[in-house]
């Protein structure tokens, strides 16, 4: 009974005389002849003076200390009066371990109540939580069981913090319990780690995943990345999926590093520092062949993070945006959860099984938000694009291949193959020109569309026949070009796209210029395979499309009529021809020893049946059509319509810049011409554009920044973007060539 107060639970000094260590009063200890006030509020806030003393407080701050202490110290008190009751538990553990053998069975208790403290009051005061931090990492220390060395395999095994565990005085639990841990192992204190690490090197238990993580967060010489600042959830999640691909069960520290040392530094000032040693726990926090491969997965982990992290640090609430899952490594996206799992089950529910889905763009305002309504700028469909290929789908129109950005309109889905490229290759270019010219053809000849944009030609049904009939051409022409199979796909879609979007048959003069001859070869034999497909009965309007598109590509217009009607009699001509023209190849005879020789595909079999009927009726239809295109051909002006020479052979290319003298706004007249010249192709790699500029008489890099400059001045956005390879955004070229 101290004036008037019954304290259970001991765990106090109490008397008229104490030292400290120090030479004066113990802090700590309880004078009952000191005055003690009979009432009145409890102290709030600091207590005078630079640390408290039982002997310095106020009597109405002794009150209300013996009313805490009463109380089995579980009401609200200031911070001060909880650290003045610490004092008493430190010196217990500092000062009487040596001298007194009672004290080592306190031990445990001492713990338990230090831990109840930090848990109710850590957050009253950093002196106190601090205070109490170092008080229970020495007595961690302490009360761990010595190490186990490593025997015979299953002979020995790690014990961690968060089982039960033997103290030096009896038993007695870690911060944690088996049941239930209050801490994480990345949540506990260096000294913990440190003795947790000393375990497992001595049983030589592998270091599992979370403790190696614990292990890079409180090693000295590791610095914190700034991925481990801005994302520590997803640098955590990344590096334990790498580090248990790498290492398997885990790394397996050598147990020859000298004992744990620890320097305790009391919060009692009637206390000195202390260095503590616990010779049997190695440390090997620091060991060095471990710590190499620490630091090397750690570069990577954030090397791998900093796309992702310099994101966040430009948008720090994009925690969760579809934006942000794009920068994400492959590792930590989950394509079932969050925004992208809703993004996926829209994908599927229109895609599905089939090869390609048409969808209105629109749609995806609800999945992707834009500056601009009703049209994405460039990296924001690029984004939007990447965070598709994470789900193994790809969409036309892809800025990234030559195509205009995402706008409020039709698009077309498509399951993207493994490891299909980013980037179009040489083939891929050359082949989605000839899809252009195919989908040109394909329009042509269906019926005007009423209600189409005025002098829209026509359209294709999506849910018609005409469509799937045109697309399973695609192999073939895939073939004939050497199209590579990760691209087929994209240039599947690229032709639905079209057929849905519409071509500008003005610009396609230009837009072929690009073709070799060989090229325009296979695109002539293919034009007419598209026409069979889209139109069967071989119309007169699908003939005038396949002659305008065979003298846009410098092909001899008669060579149309011998195709169409070899196809329609159900010959299927190959695409890559083996010669310029459709001359008659010499057929070898066969040879009885080795089996014979496949026919040419020119030569037609003597049992195939002609029908007359059919012929006569060809034969008709054909005079009409040349009367048609009489009148198509021999206008009084005949480059309205076409750009090209309608001779036999191939166009002569035009010098850059030659369609057009008037200067783009501005630009003087070599960087005109330089302009108009890149838009024959999507994009230029370096040293092209380089000799296209020393063409024009102008500096490359000078050039390319002119470019963009007019053009952020004119559209607000650069024409031209890319490192190795320059895109060109077409949109803002158009608003430039205007």
């Amino acid at each position: 009974m101290i004036a008037g107060h019954s304290i259970p639970g001991g765990m106090i000094y109490v008397g008229r005389h104490l030292r400290s260590m120090t030479g004066g009063v113990e802090p700590a200890l309880i004078n009952p002849e000191l005055q003690v006030a009979a009432a009145g509020p409890p102290p709030t806030g600091r207590l005078p003076g630079p640390a408290p003393a039982y002997h310095l407080i106020s009597p109405a701050a002794r009150a209300a200390y013996l009313r805490w202490l009463a109380g089995g110290r579980r009401t609200d008190v200031p911070a001060d009066l909880v650290l003045l009751f610490c004092y008493g538990l430190e010196r217990r553990v500092v000062a009487d371990l040596g001298d007194d053998p009672a004290a080592d069975r306190d031990l445990s208790a001492i713990m338990a109540e230090a831990r109840r403290l930090r848990a109710r009051y850590g957050g009253a005061g950093l002196a106190l939580r601090e205070a109490l931090d170092r008080l229970l990492d020495l007595l961690a220390l302490l009360t761990a069981p010595p190490a186990t060395r490593a025997g015979p395999p299953g002979a020995a095994r790690a014990e961690l913090p968060g089982e039960s565990r033997a103290g030096l005085g009896g038993a007695g639990p870690d911060r944690g319990s088996a049941s239930a841990p209050e801490t994480s192992a990345t949540e506990m204190s260096a000294t913990e780690v440190r003795m947790a690490l000393a375990r497992l090197a001595a049983t030589g238990t592998p270091v599992p995943a979370d403790w190696a993580l614990a292990w890079v967060r409180h090693h000295p010489a590791l610095t914190r990345r700034a991925a481990q600042q801005r994302c520590p959830a997803e640098f955590d999640r990344l590096f334990a999926l790498r580090y248990s691909a790498r290492h398997g069960a885990g790394l397996v520290p050598s147990d020859h590093g000298s004992g744990i040392r620890i320097r305790y530094q009391p919060a009692n000032p009637g206390l000195t520092a202390m260095l503590v040693c616990r010779a049997d726990l190695p440390d090997v926090l620091g060991e060095p062949r471990c710590t190499r491969e620490l630091v090397r997965l750690v570069d990577e982990v954030a090397a791998g993070l900093e796309p992702y992290s310099r994101w966040l640090a430009r948008f720090p609430d994009g925690h969760g945006s579809l934006a942000a899952v794009a920068l994400l490594p492959a590792e930590l996206v989950d394509p079932d959860q969050g925004r992208l799992g809703a993004l996926r089950k829209w994908a599927q529910k229109h895609l599905g099984d089939r090869a390609t889905a048409l969808i209105d763009a629109a749609e995806l305002r609800q999945h992707w938000s834009v500056a601009t309504p009703g049209r994405m700028a460039r990296d924001e469909a690029v984004a939007f694009i990447e965070v598709l290929a994470l789900l193994g789908i790809g969409i036309e129109p892809d800025v990234r291949f030559g195509a205009p950005a995402l706008a409020d309109g039709p698009a077309v889905l498509f399951h993207r193959e493994a490891g299909a490229p980013d980037r179009p290759g040489a083939r891929f270019t050359t082949a989605a020109l000839v899809v252009r010219c195919a989908a040109a053809v394909a329009l042509a000849a269906q019926p005007v569309n009423p209600r189409g944009p005025a002098g829209s030609r026509g359209f294709v049904d999506p849910r018609g026949a005409a469509v799937e009939a045109v697309l399973a051409t695609v192999p073939d022409l895939a073939m004939a070009l050497r199209v590579p199979p990760a691209e087929q796909p994209r240039l599947a879609a690229r032709l639905h796209w079209l057929l849905a979007a519409g071509v500008d048959a003005d610009r396609l003069p230009r837009q072929v210029t690009p073709l070799d001859p060989a090229g325009r070869q296979i695109a002539g034999r293919y034009l007419v395979r598209v026409a069979a497909a889209a139109d069967p009965a071989t119309t007169p309007a699908t003939i005038a499309a396949l002659a305008r598109m065979y003298q846009m590509l410098g092909l001899d217009r008669d060579l149309v009529f011998r195709r169409v009607h070899e196809q329609s009699v159900g010959g299927r001509p190959r695409l890559a021809a083996p010669s310029e023209g459709d001359e008659p190849v010499t057929i070898r005879p066969a040879d009885p020893a080795t089996g014979g020789y496949a026919l040419p595909w020119t030569a037609a079999e003597s049992s195939v049946p002609l029908d007359q009927t059919m012929v006569s009726r060809k034969i008709a239809e054909t005079a009409t059509v040349g009367t048609l295109l009489a009148e198509v051909f021999t206008g009084d002006d005949p480059g309205e319509h076409l750009e090209d020479d309608p001779g036999d052979g191939p166009p002569a290319p035009q010098p850059p810049g030659d369609d057009g003298d008037g200067l783009i706004v501005g630009l003087d007249r070599a960087h005109s011409k330089l302009l108009r010249a890149l838009a024959a192709r999507p994009s230029w790699t370096r040293d092209e554009f380089a000799a296209l500029a020393d063409t024009h008489g102008v500096l490359p890099d000078g050039a390319l920044d002119l470019l963009n400059e007019a053009a952020i001045e004119t559209a607000g956005e650069p024409v031209v973007e890319g490192e190795a390879t320059l895109i060109i955004d077409v949109d803002i070229l158009r608003e430039l060539l205007r």
